[in-house]
């Protein structure tokens, strides 16, 4: 997915962070012999009681000592130097173990409990006096979401297992991890209506210049529209702007409607839609088009067309979160409408006719086009009517609407592979 590094706040166990500290008593017997020790030198004089009381509380109080230097000395940083990662790519991470003190940390039990991993993080280690000790992990993130890194605990001990001492550390990271890419390059999307209102006479299209000024030169543009002067000025390629020119908005909209979807987690026409609509965000940003987003799951997203560099994570982000909502495709649509100058890709696995009409306003003034997943690919031994897939298409090309049937087969390669192997785009 190109490169996603970004830095995130670390998780610090610091002398500045205020942290719980459990600390255990393991052998209560000891106490026990400690006493009866006592109480028979004192009572027969025997000097052999003594010894066996010196060592046995001595054991106790370098136990205690010990203990006590690392609960003060003892500390762990974790550094995730990533703000986000596609589904199947490894996130590494830094863990740092700091002992301070001057008694070692002869083991250590690392474990990471956050509900949100789908396999926790549990590691032995140990650590000498007044050193550190580094690792390294790495992450692998199968589904797309928000995942948690923290709270972090920390288990050790004494040499003689006298005390088990805990310390607990409620500071946590995030990490977003987007949908996973499809190759949809195949897919043509029709270019948008003609900027403005007004209409142009064929032959002199190409002559008029928008008020729009210029930009820069994007690869495919003719030479014919270089505009030297600001070239030599920015020492860049400036083009002028025509007005004429097709529109470059891709406005997505997305349709989460729960009673639209089936299957379920990874084998669902919901996560092909969000993957879909991840494919061709990217793809349209990367064409230098602008990418506006719609979808209603728990909570509306609308984003504005924009090729802004922050347009692809917002984005990303949004599909990454994304789940089923009440919100049909025709209400969605019904919100606003794309502008007439935009190209409006709709992406269902809606069987009900009712938001036809609805785009079909739209094709009166602008451009559509459907991306159709048939929702039968994602129930067992096609359950669910095959006829009303075909009456979705055959009612689209009556129109003359451009669609575009995805298999469902698509979205099953990409996340076995992932699950075999990791996901590098």
């Amino acid at each position: 997915m190109g490169n996603h590094k970004g830095t995130l706040p670390s998780i610090f166990l610091s002398k500045n962070h205020q942290r719980q500290v459990e600390r255990r008593f393991n052998l209560r017997l000891l106490l026990l012999l400690i006493v009866i020790f006592l109480t028979l030198y004192i009572l027969t004089g025997y000097r052999g009681w003594l010894l066996f009381f010196f060592g046995f509380a001595g054991a106790w109080l370098f136990a205690a000592i010990w203990i006590h230097s690392l609960e003060r000395n003892l500390w762990i940083e974790r550094n995730i130097h990533q703000a986000w990662a596609a589904a199947g790519q490894s996130v590494p991470e830094k863990l740092k173990l700091v002992n301070h003190g001057w008694f070692p940390a002869i083991w250590i039990e690392i474990t990471d409990s956050s509900s949100s991993l789908e396999t926790p993080i549990r590691l032995v280690s140990d650590v000498a006096h007044h050193s550190s000790r580094t690792r390294y992990l790495s992450h692998l993130f199968k589904r797309r979401g928000l995942y948690t890194l923290g709270p972090t605990q920390i288990r050790c001990g004494d040499p003689f297992g006298i005390y088990t001492l805990t310390l607990f550390d409620e500071n946590s990271t995030s990490i977003l991890i987007t949908p996973p890419l499809l190759n949809v390059n195949q897919i043509k999307i029709a270019t948008g209506g003609f900027a403005g209102n007004e209409t142009r006479r064929r032959g002199v299209i190409e002559r008029d210049v928008s008020g729009g000024g210029v930009r820069e030169y994007v690869p495919g543009d003719s030479l014919r529209y270089i505009h030297w002067p600001a070239s030599a000025h920015f020492d860049n390629l400036i083009v002028r702007q025509l007005e004429s020119a097709k529109s470059r908005d891709w406005w997505i909209f997305a349709d989460l409607d729960h009673s639209a979807q089936t299957g379920h987690a990874q084998n669902s026409t919901l996560e092909l839609v969000v993957v879909l609509a991840a494919s061709l965000a990217v793809r349209g940003l990367e064409e230098h088009r602008r990418i506006g987003l719609a979808l209603a799951g728990p909570q509306l997203v609308w984003l504005e067309p924009s090729a802004a560099s922050t347009q692809r994570w917002q984005i990303l982000r949004a599909l990454a979160m994304a789940d089923a909502g009440n919100c049909s495709l025709e209400e969605l649509f019904s919100l606003k409408p794309p502008p007439q100058s935009a190209t409006a890709i709709i992406i269902t696995p809606s069987s009900e006719t009712k938001w036809i009409s609805r785009i079909k306003q739209h094709c009166s003034h602008g451009n559509a086009m459907v991306l159709l997943i048939n929702p039968g690919d994602f129930i067992e031994n096609h359950v669910k009517d095959p006829l009303a897939h075909r009456k979705i298409t055959s009612i689209l090309a009556q129109i003359k609407i451009p669609y575009h049937t995805v298999p469902g087969a698509l979205l099953s390669e990409v996340y076995s592979h992932i699950n075999r192997n990791g996901y590098d785009q």
